[in-house]
């Protein structure tokens, strides 16, 4: 009966036998990636030195893409991130900022991390794949969810495409992060502004605006740069398209149309944050938008007009063109606007955040138009379904049945 054949990437026993040259030759046999055994061998002054050079150029055979040859049950689950991470880079199938948003949830960003952080490297970095049992990481997913369910969330995402990645290259059969415990989430009903609490809003910025104090934020002390205008008319280009913050920021003069009937706004880029060389996280400009669907041209009402119109006269020169920027023209971070916003609504406005004016524009256009006709002004690919479920502030419209519903009461 023939010998079982080797695995792919393996060899066989090594044999040593001196030469009459006085030096030791090691041979043995090798099954590449294309499934044939080949002879190989190497040459050395002592047999042992023969023999390690054989297994170095055996190791050097190996395909250099195919790292499941490299991948045990014995690899450590941070060995694993690293080449799960390195195959989302090489297949460019996610964005930079989205391998940004997974590698911030599996390392630490600095020595100085705060107590009670949880990361995955720091957390089950040091566990084997075999040791990487669904029970282990239900436990962790658990842990974590008691308090923080959004990160927890972030995890089993991160978790299930490492694990899948071994499972990808034989290492195991099975996923185990696949049958892990539901992580709980927190349903809410969309909540909007009603159009008497966004005029009550904006009268609030406006005396923001002026360096006057309200509701839970101080007045401006009078020294340093004065309170800008600029978060004012971003909240109302928000209030006035729908548009996400990052959208809204990366706006240029050469997508709007003021002069059109009716005047247009293109959205067709976003503002993201990537890691840099430097390791530092700074935005840019995205030539694209979330989705394809966001890729849109809105309508612009008559306020938001006004606002861009002034905003011309005040702009400041940039090589993006961009229409909102910081007073030296670079981009305007949406985490440094989102700052200012919490200073400018103040306490009394407190639930009301850049997303709200989504939800309020959603629900204005679905009460008139349709849900259809709201997820299309919003820039969602699934039509009406994402938008009636997380956006617009208004039940079900069911029909009239008391015809029906009367009788029994006859």
């Amino acid at each position: 009966m023939p010998n079982p054949p080797l695995a792919i990437g393996t060899y066989g026993s090594i044999s040593a036998k001196r030469q009459p040259s006085g030096r030791w030759r090691a041979s043995t046999r090798f099954r590449d990636d294309d499934g044939v055994t080949r002879p190989v061998q190497a040459f050395g002054p002592t047999k042992p030195r023969a023999i390690a050079a054989l297994k170095d150029r055996v190791k050097d055979r190996r395909h250099a893409g195919s790292r499941a040859l490299d991948l045990t049950l014995e690899t450590k689950l941070s060995e694993l991130a690293d080449w799960w991470l390195a195959e989302l880079e090489f297949e460019e199938r996610v964005s930079p900022q989205t391998i940004d948003h997974y590698r911030r949830h599996l390392y630490p960003a600095s020595k100085r991390i705060r107590d009670g952080t949880v990361k995955i490297n720091t957390a089950l970095g040091g566990l084997r794949i075999r040791e990487a049992t669904t029970t282990r990481l239900d436990a962790h997913l658990k842990a974590i969810a008691r308090t923080a369910p959004a990160k927890a969330r972030a995890h089993k995402v991160v978790l299930t495409g490492m694990m899948a990645f071994a499972v990808r290259h034989d290492v195991i059969r099975h996923n185990p992060v696949l049958n892990v415990a539901r992580i709980p989430r927190r349903i809410q009903r969309p909540r909007a502004a009603d159009l008497t609490t966004l005029r009550e809003l904006r009268a609030q910025l406006e005396t923001w605006v002026a360096g006057a104090a309200i509701p839970g934020t101080a007045a401006h002390p009078g020294r340093g740069p004065r309170r800008s205008r600029i978060v004012l008319d971003v909240a109302d280009f928000l209030l006035g398209t729908g548009a996400r913050t990052g959208e809204a920021l990366a706006m240029r003069w050469q997508d709007i149309d003021l002069d059109a009937a009716p005047p247009r706004a293109t959205i067709c880029g976003t503002i993201v944050r990537i890691t840099h060389h430097d390791g530092v996280l700074r935005p840019i400009r995205q030539e694209w938008t979330k989705t394809h669907a966001g890729y849109r041209s809105v309508v612009l009402p008559q306020f938001v007009v006004e606002a861009l119109r002034r905003r011309a006269t005040e702009a400041v020169p940039n090589p993006l063109d961009l229409v909102f920027t910081v007073r030296t023209g670079g981009i305007y971070d949406p985490h440094n606007f989102r700052r200012s916003w919490r200073s400018a609504r103040g306490s009394r406005f407190a639930w009301v955040t850049p997303k709200t004016f989504r939800k309020s524009v959603a629900t204005l256009i679905a009460n008139e138009h349709g849900a259809d006709r709201a997820a299309q002004q919003l820039g969602h690919a699934d039509r009406g379904l994402t938008a009636h479920r997380h956006y617009i502030d208004s039940p079900s419209q069911v029909g009239d049945f008391t015809s029906v519903l009367d009788d029994p009461a006859r």
